[in-house]
Parts: C-alpha cells; sequence; structure tokens
C-alpha cells in the first residue's frame, strides 16, 4: 500500500504549502484559487498517467511567460514570484521525476511555506507548520530509501513512514520545552536558573491587562520598545516645547476592573487615526521593536499615522496593533498634534457611564481614601489634582510591599502607602470613580532618554508606565498620581554613560542603514540623482562640421591602433594550432613555447633537445605549416599525437 501511494508524496508538501498560504488570509480568492489550480491539475495527470514530457518546453516558457505577466499588470514582484513558484511546481510535478527533480520539489514546496511564516503567529498556523514538517519528512524519506531499497535482495521492504509522525512529536515536545525554559526577551520568560537571566513574570514591560494580586518585585528590563527620532533641523535639548504630547505614549485603556484586575471592555470604542491634515502638526519617526501583543505606542493628542496603508488593525482597549506579527524593527512616521485632543466619543451611553463607574467590594478602601483625601464635594478638575497630589505624597518602588497581601489595593492605600505604577493608578481611578467620576486607567510608556550621539530618544521597558484618565466636559483628561523623578521613566541619558550610548546609537545606526535599507531608500536615492540631473544645466555649443569631422577622424584611428592586434596577419604560434595541443601539453615542463615564437621554431628547438626525433619534427613542422596556410588535413594531428606519446615521460639529462 506504501508503495503504490509512493508517488503521491511529492504532492504532499505543495498542497500543505497552499493550505498554510490560505490560511494567513492576505490574498484574494482569485489569487487563491490560480496558485491552487497548477496543483490540481498535476492530480489530474498523475491520475490519468498522462505523458506530457514532449511539451515540457512549451511549460516552462509558459511559466515564465506568466511570470513577466504578472509584472506587467502591475502585480509586485513578491507576489507574482510566490504565483509563478506555484505554477512551476505544478509543472515539474506533471514531467518525469527522477531524485534531482524530487528534491526540487521539496525546495519549492519549502520556499513556499516560508514565504507564508513570516506573517501568522496565531494556534492554527502551527498545524500547518507541523504538517508541512511531516510531509516534507515522507518526501525527504521516500528519495532515501528508494536507491537504498532497490539495491537489496529478496522481498521488497517497505519505507519507515510510520517513524515520522513520532519524529514529529518528539520535536514538539523538544521545542516546547526550549520554548519554555529559553529566555524569552520580549516577553520576560527569563527562568531564574539561567545565567544572566531574572526572575520569570517579574520584569517591567507594556502589557494589556493590569493585575494587582499576586505580584512580587519588579525587576528593571532594560530591553528597548522603541526610538522617536525628531525630523531634521529640531533639536529637543534646544526647543523643549517640540516634545508636547510625547510626554506620555498610551497603547492601551482599560476601564473593565474585577477585584484587581483590569482588562480591556468590549464597549471602549476603537482608536480614531483621521487622514486629514491639520495646524500646529508636529512629525517624528518612531522605530518600533517586537513586543507580545503588538501594540503601538503613540502620543497623546489627535494622532495619524504615514504611509497610511500600514498593515495595522484595531485592537481590544482603543489600541493600535500590527495586524501580523513583526520580527524586525519597523520604523512608522507618526504625526501628532497635541493641542488638539482626539475625538473618541461625544458622550457616554448609560451602559458606558456603568462600566466606568463600577465598584466592586473589594475596593471600599479606595472608596475611604477619596473622602480622606477630599473630605468636601469639589469640582472634577479641583478633585482629580487633589487626589493625584495626594498619592504623590506616597512612596514609589519596584518591590512591591503589598503584592502578597489579600486585598492589595487597601494594602497599600491604608498600610504600605508604597508601590509602583500599577498601584497609582488603580487607586487614583477607583477613588474618582468613588465620588461619581468615570475614569480608566491607560497603559504605555513615559517618554525615555534623549541621546545626543545618535538623535534620538530611546524609549525602553523601564519607561513602562500606567497613568488615569478621566471623563469631564465631553472629553477625556489625563492624571499622572505616579510621584515625579522616580524610577518609572525619569532616567536621563546622564544614567545611562556614555559607552552605553554609544553602543545603543551604534545599533541604531546599524538597523537604519544596513538592516532596515529598503526599497523606500532606494527610491529616495533615485529621486534625488533625478532631480539633481534634472536642474543641471549643460552648456554646450556644437562645434563646426569641419572640428566635427577632424574629431571623428581622430576616434576611428586611435580605434584602429588599438585594435592593430586583431586585423594585422600574425606568424601562427605554437598556442594557436589546435593540432599541437597534445604536444604542448608533454613538453610544457621541458620547453614550452617563447612569446613571438613560430610552431616551426619552437619544434626545431624541440629537436635540440633529442636529436634523435629531428626527422620526426622536421615532417610534423612541414604537416603544421601546410595546415596553418594551407587547405590543411588530418596528417598534422595524428603526427602531433604520435611524437606527444613519444615525449611523454621524457626528462631532460641532468
Amino acid at each position: 500500500m506504501a508503495l503504490r501511494w509512493a508517488r503521491w508524496i511529492d504532492h504532499l508538501p505543495l498542497w500543505v504549502a497552499w493550505g498554510a498560504t490560505l490560511s494567513m488570509g492576505i490574498y484574494e480568492p482569485g489569487e487563491l484559487a490560480l496558485m491552487g489550480m497548477p496543483l490540481l491539475a498535476a492530480a489530474a495527470v498523475e491520475v490519468r498517467r498522462w505523458d506530457v514530457s514532449r511539451h515540457h518546453r512549451w511549460l516552462e516558457v509558459g511559466a515564465l511567460l506568466y511570470f513577466l505577466g504578472q509584472l506587467a499588470r502591475g502585480h509586485g514582484f513578491f507576489t507574482a514570484a510566490i504565483h509563478t513558484l506555484f505554477l512551476l511546481a505544478g509543472v515539474r510535478l506533471v514531467l518525469p521525476r527522477e531524485a534531482a527533480q524530487q528534491r526540487q520539489l521539496v525546495l519549492m514546496s519549502f520556499l513556499l511555506f516560508l514565504s507564508t511564516a513570516m506573517g501568522p503567529t496565531d494556534a492554527s498556523f502551527l498545524v500547518w507548520t507541523l504538517g508541512w514538517f511531516t510531509t516534507a519528512a515522507w518526501a525527504l524519506l521516500q528519495q532515501s530509501w528508494e536507491p537504498s531499497a532497490a539495491l537489496r535482495r529478496g522481498s521488497l521492504s517497505r519505507p519507515p513512514f510510520g517513524r515520522v509522525p513520532l519524529w514529529m512529536g518528539a520535536a514538539l515536545l523538544l521545542g516546547t520545552g526550549f520554548f519554555l525554559i529559553m529566555p524569552r526577551l520580549n516577553v520576560g520568560l527569563r527562568p531564574r536558573f539561567l545565567p544572566g537571566t531574572s526572575t520569570p513574570f517579574g520584569q517591567a514591560g507594556l502589557s494589556d491587562r493590569l493585575d494587582l494580586s499576586g505580584n512580587g518585585p519588579i525587576d528593571p528590563n532594560p530591553d528597548v520598545a522603541l526610538r522617536i527620532t525628531p525630523p531634521p533641523g529640531i533639536d529637543p535639548t534646544r526647543d523643549p516645547g517640540w516634545i508636547r504630547g510625547l510626554e506620555l505614549l498610551r497603547g492601551i485603556t482599560l476601564e473593565s476592573v474585577r477585584d484587581q484586575r483590569w482588562e480591556p471592555a468590549v464597549l471602549t470604542p476603537s482608536l480614531n487615526l483621521p487622514p486629514d491634515r491639520g495646524p500646529e502638526e508636529k512629525r517624528a519617526e518612531f522605530l518600533y521593536t517586537s513586543n507580545p501583543y503588538g501594540i503601538l505606542a503613540l502620543p497623546t493628542g489627535r494622532v495619524r499615522l504615514e504611509p497610511p496603508d500600514l498593515p495595522l488593525m484595531q485592537g481590544p482597549g482603543a489600541s493600535a496593533r500590527w495586524q501580523f506579527f513583526r520580527a524586525r524593527i519597523t520604523p512608522i512616521t507618526v504625526v501628532w498634534n497635541p493641542a488638539q485632543a482626539e475625538p473618541r466619543e461625544a458622550r457616554l451611553s448609560t451602559r458606558r457611564l456603568d462600566l466606568l463607574t463600577h465598584l466592586e467590594p473589594s475596593h471600599e478602601a479606595a472608596r475611604r481614601a477619596s473622602f480622606r483625601f477630599a473630605p468636601s464635594i469639589l469640582p472634577v478638575p479641583q478633585l482629580a489634582r487633589t487626589l493625584e497630589q495626594a498619592l504623590r505624597n506616597f512612596t514609589y518602588t519596584l518591590d512591591n510591599p503589598s503584592g502578597k497581601a489579600a486585598n492589595p489595593l487597601e494594602d497599600f492605600l491604608e498600610r504600605t502607602q508604597a508601590g509602583h505604577c500599577e498601584y497609582f493608578a488603580s487607586a487614583m481611578t477607583l477613588m474618582l470613580r468613588a465620588r461619581g467620576v468615570p475614569a480608566r486607567v491607560v497603559n504605555g510608556y513615559r517618554l525615555g532618554p534623549w541621546i545626543p550621539e545618535g538623535g534620538y530618544f530611546r524609549v525602553s521597558q523601564n519607561e513602562a508606565h500606567s497613568w488615569v484618565e478621566y471623563w469631564h466636559e465631553g472629553r477625556w483628561w489625563t492624571a499622572d498620581p505616579t510621584p515625579i523623578g522616580t524610577a518609572a521613566g525619569g532616567a536621563r541619558s546622564e544614567d545611562l554613560g556614555v559607552f552605553t550610548r554609544w553602543l545603543d546609537a551604534l545599533a541604531y545606526r546599524w538597523d537604519r542603514y544596513v538592516v532596515r535599507f529598503s526599497d523606500q531608500d532606494q527610491q529616495t536615492g533615485l529621486s534625488w540623482i533625478q532631480t539633481r540631473m534634472q536642474d543641471w544645466e549643460w552648456h554646450w555649443k556644437t562645434p563646426k562640421t569641419p572640428v566635427l569631422a577632424a574629431l571623428g577622424l581622430m576616434v576611428v584611428a586611435w580605434a584602429l591602433w588599438r585594435t592593430r592586434d586583431r586585423w594585422q596577419p600574425e606568424a601562427p604560434s605554437p598556442a594557436r594550432i589546435r593540432a599541437l595541443r597534445p604536444m604542448l601539453l608533454s613538453t610544457r615542463r621541458q620547453a614550452p613555447p617563447l612569446p613571438g615564437e613560430t610552431a616551426r621554431t619552437w619544434l626545431m628547438r624541440l629537436s635540440a633537445l633529442r636529436p634523435e626525433r629531428l626527422e620526426a619534427l622536421r615532417q610534423l613542422a612541414d604537416s603544421v605549416d601546410a595546415q596553418a596556410y594551407g587547405s590543411g588535413n588530418a596528417t598534422a594531428v595524428d603526427q602531433a599525437k604520435a611524437e606527444a606519446a613519444a615525449w611523454r615521460g621524457w626528462k631532460p639529462p641532468a
């Protein structure tokens, strides 16, 4: 049975690669049909056992014309290459296949699967990955088994295909183990027993959740989250007002609270990124590194992104996220207007109002603290400032002394009065809700230090921060109750040290000008050259006809002089005569031809080394001259071969 279906094994990796492409969800149905049609046609040829080998030239030419047609229709090179690779795979499947062609099919399927592996990160894609590796292992096992099985005597054994699922299962278990124990730099999974690593789940960094219960101390995390490069001509050290709107980089809003845990709410409106322009806009290049949530931290105020066709999606909590996981550093031009607030909501519905003022019994300590810090009835802005200032008298620490308490929030407000930014933001949000003010927690970053060696702001995971937004007079207002100048984003460029700043600037330049040198950079360079060529005025007066004729004659004379070796007659040297090649090989060590030496002169010089061969060498010289200057015959070739045999192995006397 295994041998009966062996001819179909070459088809399987390609079909799995097509299924992985289908699961990406970025191709149109028509494109997916074009990719699958060659595989379907190859399957039909395999079923019918048709012989189309005599048409292989037409099939290959058709694939080339198809590729050129895709480019002519405006398809990108990458998309056209994927379509053509599927077509070539189908062509290879319908033609006779030897071992070399079978290996080509596995390579084609690998390239097609690799083109899909750059995007998806969900669990369903893991199934396609295991499927492709299983089918590829079957194909490679078949290719290695067939030659060895053909040499064995007796009955033909079956290939060990049953071992492949066991191998894949073992590889999956091994990969899962390494995934869990190896340092996860972006997620914070750094097991303690590995050298140079930190406590798992205990590092600073941006998160799409907030949970005060069961948290121990938080370790610093110097991993770079993003770099912000001002446009040319902007120096934030001389123009401090330029960073307005960058002090807090908002990532995600958390409106739903359950006990000690904050999460994004379904009722939160999506982030509004208007395409229109406005006055007093500022722009900068945001260079995002990869993070497990794909959240883009953006300035406060009215924001838009360039280019507008970025692969982004609206995430929960009014967040902007990458549509696919980004393993490489990605630049985006961010334009923001700090003087113009983003119009997220014109008013709050009844359900939204209930959500944003919701409290639970475990939050009673926040109600008590709210009336303790502000006992009288105050306007909303003054109430927010009073509570904010009261919490700023607490102590900021990453040691988290209230993390193991039964009610961490109550322990923070009434006993320790010390914690990190999540405690301050949660406490103030709940205290505002206790007074009927809609409020929520925001996770993002504080602006990091300025790196003068590179000309950018460096925002690391140490600058991950939580603050408060409260609703008043039809818009959201920002409040930050965490003590000012603490370790939560209060880093200065002097704190990093000159050596650290230079290393970071070197890494930035390497990524910007080497790793990230893209088509856009090439187009910018070509546009610059084109602009300079258009602005260049050509001052040239046409010379008179006699001058042009003299210049033409000089050029022709110079060309004739340079090529005189090609048109002047030349004596036939031994190296230019085909009949003497065997003789040249036999005597290249004893007496090779000298520069300018004719064939007869060289042969006569050989006779001085071996006088007994004088007559044979003279006859060979006559035959060579007759072949070079006359009609020629095969005598010179035969004589040269005979003479070469006589000289083979001969050494001159010492």
